[in-house]
């Protein structure tokens, strides 16, 4: 391909700036048993296996045209300074989510076979480019990828229906600290407080577990709309930014900001604490599995990390990861979970920041072993290759485990917020 020398020259200063972790090569480490299993995801051919290139193929020697330039910025306003390095990958990335894939050297079916990129992996991605019509996928867009191979940076191309494309979307994270923080500025912001039900169970909603937005009972409070008609009222979820524009004896009237409703919920249900200032945020972005933390450092909100990041799937035993605003209530060592059959004690998380209800941010999950009646913890593990591809935990947020430690080191109880997006 004659563009391939001047890609190579136009990244080269880009990938200096990053030395070592940026060329670092993940290991291809075997995936704990809480971490993924059987159902979740079963191994698929490579895209081409069954393919047969039609006649319209692409001369080898043709240029390709490009279709984007992916090429995400953080906003001009944020600083960026990182204070954790792992792992990393370009601001705009592909992920092998349903199976391999093969790497070509052109947008081609007839393009050489590079490498196979493996279940799970992702790629940065350089641009999308318009090349042979695939007839099985109806699709004529490749994805033009790069990677390490120790210090060797190399290219390729994957068909675009055949992997995902992902990026951070770190305007949209900016925007939703500074909504935040015009917010905390005004005042009088809590939240709600209602973890393990300690506050009480608030009652069935029309005789249900959820209410007519999809939000649950459980380690939540009831928000009235009028105090004189209590029949009408929906579910606030623990931890969820909230605030206080009137009350009575015996509620408080507040804003809601997961949804913008106003509602009056019991005293008890509202922590006694405030946010009077906003200094840290942590973003978590739903749909395209990844994360952004971010602090406020000399009146200047600085990018610290980011980095990639697995929620909480919608199955028998799984809930999806909450969207909204979120207080940072606690930190802890780790946390115990149990099996999802036996409910007995399975394994832990280690480096746990918890921001509603039972859910975490954590670190990769840890299977106790089991000998007779004892059982053994083998130890943290600090990385999966799931982490960062498809919602797959019970309803926290999965990190590698030294991100997790980074963020349990980091986080100021009383001054730091979650926001998930999507």
């Amino acid at each position: 391909m004659g563009r391939s020398f001047l890609i190579i020259v136009c990244l080269f200063s880009f990938s200096s700036c990053f030395a070592a972790e940026s060329q670092q090569v993940l290991p291809d480490l075997e995936v704990v048993a809480s971490v993924i299993t059987d159902e979740d995801h079963k191994e698929e051919k490579t895209e081409d296996d069954e393919l047969i290139s039609n006649d319209q193929a692409l001369d080898l020697q043709e240029e390709s045209v490009m279709i984007e330039d992916n090429s995400t910025l953080v906003p001009e306003e944020v600083e960026v300074s990182l204070k954790y390095e792992k792992y990393f990958i370009n601001y705009d990335y592909i992920v092998a989510h349903k199976g391999e894939v093969n790497i070509r050297e052109a947008p081609a079916m007839t393009g050489r076979v590079i490498r196979t990129a493996r279940m799970y992996e992702k790629l940065n991605l350089y641009e999308t480019v318009k090349g042979e019509y695939i007839e099985k996928y109806g699709s004529d867009v490749w994805c033009h990828v790069y990677w390490w191979n120790n210090d060797v940076q190399q290219f390729g191309f994957i068909l675009s229906s055949v992997i995902e494309i992902r990026k951070f979307q770190f305007d949209k994270m900016y925007s939703e600290i500074i909504k935040m923080e015009d917010e905390v500025q005004k005042g009088k912001i809590t939240f709600i407080n209602n973890y393990k039900n300690r506050s009480g169970y608030p009652p069935r909603n029309k005789g249900r577990e959820y209410d007519d937005y999809g939000n649950r009972r459980t380690q939540s409070a009831p928000g009235y709309f009028s105090l004189t008609n209590k029949e009408n009222f929906i579910y606030i979820e623990d931890g969820s930014l909230i605030r206080i524009l009137d009350d009575t004896e015996d509620y408080y009237k507040v804003l809601i900001f997961n949804n913008g409703l106003q509602c009056w919920v019991p005293k008890r249900y509202i922590a006694s604490q405030n946010l009077n200032e906003l200094k840290k945020a942590v973003i978590i972005d739903r749909k395209n599995q990844n994360e952004g933390v971010f602090e406020k450092i000399n009146q200047k909100w600085v990018l610290v990390s980011y980095t990639l990041a697995t929620t909480g799937a919608n199955s028998k035993y799984k809930i999806e990861t909450p969207l909204g605003y979120y207080y940072c209530i606690e930190r802890r060592e780790k946390f115990i979970y149990l099996d999802d059959e036996t409910k007995v004690v399975a394994g832990y998380a280690p480096y746990t920041v918890r921001f509603t209800g039972g859910t975490y941010i954590h670190g990769i999950p840890v299977n106790y072993k089991v000998r007779g009646d004892s059982k053994i913890d083998p130890g943290h593990i600090e990385y999966s290759s799931t982490i960062g591809t498809t919602p797959l935990s019970h309803r926290c947020v999965r990190n590698y485990t030294s991100h997790a430690k980074f963020l349990y080191d980091w986080v100021e109880i009383g001054k730091t917020i979650i926001i998930v997006i999507e």
